[in-house]
């Protein structure tokens, strides 16, 4: 069962994934220099409604938190 769902999950998910990705190879930057792509992952997250940091001028780091599930 948990199988299926993360199938049918990739299977929605996949064309998002595939579009952030020929975003990000189409504006490739230098290292340390990722200006553009922290803005772009900055307004990803914030569209998904992930909590971030922004690290060392260009790093971000998405905050997650676990969630536990209880049967009942």
């Amino acid at each position: 069962m948990l199988k299926e769902k993360i199938q049918q999950l990739a299977k929605q998910y996949a064309p998002d994934f595939i579009s952030i990705r020929h975003h990000l190879h189409a504006h490739p930057e230098l290292s340390y220099q990722e200006f553009q792509t922290s803005k772009f992952v900055q307004q990803k997250l914030k569209e998904i409604g992930i909590p971030f940091q922004v690290m060392a001028g260009t790093g971000v780091v998405g905050l997650l938190k676990e969630r536990i599930r209880t049967n009942g």
